[in-house]
């Protein structure tokens, strides 16, 4: 069950930091969905100005435990992944891919993808092992909170590094 607490917060708390980034410079993200080139010009602003909200919904679905909370991440997390995969065959590596803050600008890479696979499995194994789970009792509630704030922090940490351009990352 710790597994299970661990991943849901670890995404919940990916999911708030994605979406407040994003709700920080709307319009840059506005840009950023654009760029992709995936969905019509009209479909674009909505896409752009709807998805922080319910990167925030399914973060607090996450928090508390919602019943198929874990699927839908699961599932947004792959479309993320798909539209960074069908961009980096299209030859597009240096657009933003938009995850966290725009102003990391981030270009799209394999690792992004495998990033969000690893995720995207990780949330769907939790899903099905929490329907064969126990009760929860403070200790596995607590081991799970700190592994998957542990978790959260290596995927930032690793958001922020990768971010660097390469010059940086070699002095």
């Amino acid at each position: 069950m710790e597994f299970v607490t661990a991943v849901r917060i670890a995404a919940a708390l990916i999911f708030f930091t994605a979406a407040f980034g994003k709700m920080r410079n709307w319009r840059t993200f506005e840009g950023v969905v654009a760029n992709y080139r995936l969905l019509p010009n009209p479909l674009t602003r909505a896409v752009a100005w709807l998805l922080p909200p319910a990167e925030v919904l399914l973060a607090i679905a996450l928090t508390f435990g919602v019943r198929g909370s874990e699927f839908a991440a699961s599932a947004l997390l792959s479309v993320f992944g798909a539209a960074m995969a069908i961009n980096l065959l299209r030859g597009r590596t240096h657009i933003d891919c938009g995850c966290f803050d725009s102003t990391l600008r981030q270009p799209l890479r394999w690792s992004l993808v495998l990033r969000n696979v690893v995720l995207a499995v990780l949330l769907a194994a939790a899903a099905r092992s929490r329907e064969t789970a126990g009760s929860l009792d403070f200790a596995t509630l607590l081991l799970g909170v700190l592994g998957g704030s542990a978790f959260f922090i290596v995927v930032q940490c690793a958001n922020l590094l990768t971010a660097l351009p390469a010059k940086r990352r070699t002095t």
